[in-house]
């Protein structure tokens, strides 16, 4: 299967303009598309676009910064300058979790928060695996120049079942597993594998320890992770998925509004609204489709 990349990620804001003013002055993205009637915002980040959208009232959710917590963790921009930048964001008065350090893969990385609290990472260099699945991926994206200004890397989640998520996102959105992380040092049993589809990474961070249930919700919202986006050229792509029931889907409950992956077309992208991250392959049925009436979209949901 041809891959699928990720193309855009979006976020809930509380404060439109405050988040905008974060993600442009402070951490350097582009200038930002913003719609002031529907109250978005989409700032251009390399390979993947960030999608804000501000909802006043939303809740400060359950998101709490421990990766032991199912669903997305952090999201990733590659930078060349990792300690200016992050010193420039200190005397601004960023909140950080981590400064500037070697890490175990041999880049340096550092982590940071949004004003709602939504957890950043900078990472600088290429990484060195402890174990290498793919070397074409591995010397592609080895390849690829290191930025001036900061460029979308990578989503990171942390999922129940590692060898279903990784299947599932191989045979169904074409990505590639390029190599792991094996923290034989961590007694959590930390394991984090790295999937690629063109330039865009997912890390999929495993466990044997016990995991804590996701904070997403579908209702009432929360700032933070709301959907992701990955790149198709027709209804037909979302159709592909079939039966998704390895994709993990950390919203998922028996009464849940919102469950399993909802896909609509849009411009040469299928949106599939992954719920803040996959989670929970045990508990997802097969995927049914339906052409919602009015629209030009498939939508599937358990």
């Amino acid at each position: 299967m041809r891959p699928h990349p990720i193309t855009s990620v979006e976020l809930v804001v509380r404060d439109l303009d405050r988040s905008v003013d974060f993600y442009t002055r402070q951490v350097g993205l582009s200038d930002a598309e913003i719609s002031a009637r529907d109250r978005t915002a989409v700032l251009p980040a390399g390979p993947a676009s960030l999608r804000l959208r501000e909802i006043t009232d939303a809740g400060h959710g359950e998101w709490v910064p421990d990766d032991l917590q199912r669903g997305f963790r952090h999201l990733g921009f590659a930078v060349n300058d990792i300690d200016e930048r992050a010193a420039a964001l200190r005397e601004q008065g960023v909140r950080f979790r981590m400064d500037p350090k070697d890490a175990y893969g041999q880049v340096r990385i550092a982590f940071f928060y949004d004003p709602d609290g939504v957890q950043l990472e900078f990472v600088q260099g290429h990484l060195s695996y402890d174990k290498v699945h793919d070397e074409e991926l591995v010397r592609a994206a080895r390849a690829v120049a290191a930025p001036e200004a900061p460029r979308f890397d990578h989503l990171a989640t942390t999922v129940t079942d590692a060898d279903a998520t990784i299947n599932a996102y191989q045979q169904a959105l074409g990505f590639g597993v390029a190599g792991q992380l094996i923290r034989d040092d961590d007694p959590r049993g930390f394991v984090i594998t790295y999937l690629h589809a063109g330039r865009t990474v997912l890390e999929v961070f495993s466990y044997t320890a016990a995991k804590q249930d996701s904070p997403w919700r579908a209702d009432p919202p929360a700032a933070g992770f709301r959907d992701v986006v990955f790149a198709g050229e027709s209804a037909e792509d979302a159709a592909a998925l079939g039966d998704c029931r390895a994709i993990e889907t950390c919203s998922w409950t028996p009464t849940a509004s919102r469950c399993g992956w909802r896909c609509a077309r849009e411009p040469a992208a299928s949106r599939l609204a992954a719920a803040a991250g996959p989670d929970r392959p045990d508990r997802l049925g097969a995927l049914r489709g339906r052409r919602p009436a009015g629209k030009h979209a498939a939508e599937f949901r358990v």
